[in-house]
């Protein structure tokens, strides 16, 4: 069975602990929100299976998430104290209290900022998934978005980037049927057949083990240098869109009763109850010890400093550095051979740099020939590495 970075093998108890922990992060948001204690709550609550993926990853891979993967962001590493400092925006958060509730981040665990723009995150994931490619890591990258960002261009031009290039990346859809209010289902790309069957994988993201085996085979295929995975979840939104959100008022009933008995939490405590392996009064002191952590951690993150005015600046600008004179010749020239030349010298100084983009490809160079005689050159220096995108 896959394995954290911790070099933990999956078990289903603990990870129903992950789960409850999750969801009572979740609540107790909730509870602080109604004492005016917070501003905004935005849940994960049916999201928690997700949380299986980060037993694939290790500390090398990257994560870009989107708002309801609080069960993944405890998986990968992070704690509950560290979320709660994000949920009361406090000076020791991961934003220094500068992003809202529910938008992760770490740097010490790879999870690149939410963006609340819905599938912002899935070009720069694609951006790190391509370094990892042009250093020979064999690094992987997982960005998640929600079943409405399906239908936004990022994730369609994200998604042709990754297969043109051969990516290293795993993109996570969590269809949950619903884009705040709107059902999701007359206007989601696979409904409407836009993605052939064979370009994605279908799971149903309740259960944890099901997230898990398809994760596994994405990943591995990533790690191998076989290119990108699309995995569609079928999952259910518990809770109402955010707490500026009602689901009453546009959801039926019965519907969110019945979708309470596929909660993944309550599938898996009844799996383990029937193997034996967990008993109604072990559940409840699970529930208990749950419910104390969490309370311990957003009473301690509560108190926490808050963020200093004086520091509003803190973390936007790097270190300066002294102008130089650019490395080209002197006299007479034009803006175009100048910049160039520019180009030539940056080029010859960092191996590193990668240009990319619709006409700059030799003979051409560019409509202005800005780029002119440089794939030439630096391609034939260094074949595959330097590969401008037609």
């Amino acid at each position: 069975m896959a394995t954290l970075q911790s070099n933990n093998v999956f078990n289903k108890l603990e990870f129903l602990k992950l789960m409850m922990l999750s969801r009572e992060g979740d609540r107790r948001e909730g509870i602080l929100l109604r004492q005016s204690k917070g501003w905004f709550q935005v849940s994960g609550m049916g999201h928690e299976a997700l949380g299986a993926l980060a037993y694939l990853l290790r500390e090398d891979d990257y994560l870009y998430p989107y708002y309801r993967d609080r069960g993944l962001m405890l998986a990968r590493g992070l704690s509950t104290y560290e979320l709660a400092l994000a949920y009361f925006a406090k000076r020791g958060s991961s934003s220094g209290g500068r992003q809202m509730p529910g938008h992760y981040s770490s740097r010490k665990h790879n999870v690149f900022s939410v963006c609340t723009p819905t599938g912002g995150g899935c070009l720069p994931a694609c951006g790190t998934a391509w370094a990892m490619k042009l250093d020979g890591t064999d690094s992987v990258v997982i960005c998640t978005i929600g079943d409405a960002a399906s239908r936004q261009g990022e994730f369609f031009e994200a998604w042709a980037f990754a297969v043109q290039e051969n990516l290293p990346i795993i993109f996570i859809l969590e269809d949950n049927k619903y884009g705040i209010s709107t059902p999701t289902e007359k206007f989601l790309p696979f409904h409407l057949g836009i993605f052939d069957e064979n370009s994605y994988v279908k799971v149903d993201g309740r259960k944890p083990e099901n997230v898990l085996n398809a994760g596994e085979i994405a990943v591995n295929k990533a790690r191998s240098g076989q290119g990108p995975t699309l995995i569609w979840l079928d999952i259910d939104r518990l809770s109402s869109h955010t707490s500026s959100d009602d689901h009453r008022v546009y959801r039926d009933l019965e519907d969110i009763e019945e979708m309470q008995h596929r909660d993944p939490i309550r599938l898996l405590a009844e799996e383990l109850i029937a193997a034996g392996q967990l008993t109604q009064e072990s559940f409840k002191a699970l529930q208990e010890e749950v419910q104390d952590l969490v309370d311990k951690d957003y009473l301690a993150a509560e108190k926490a400093d808050d963020p200093i005015a004086e520091e509003v600046m803190r973390d936007c600008w790097g270190a300066e550095v002294v102008a130089e004179a650019p490395p080209i010749g002197t006299g007479r020239m034009t803006m175009v051979s100048s910049i160039n030349q520019t180009f030539q010298k940056a080029l010859e100084n960092d191996p590193k740099i990668v240009f990319f983009g619709e006409d700059i490809e030799d003979p051409k160079g560019g409509v202005f020939g800005i780029t002119k005689g440089l794939s030439e050159q630096f391609l034939r220096l260094a074949p595959g590495v330097r590969t401008p995108v037609h």
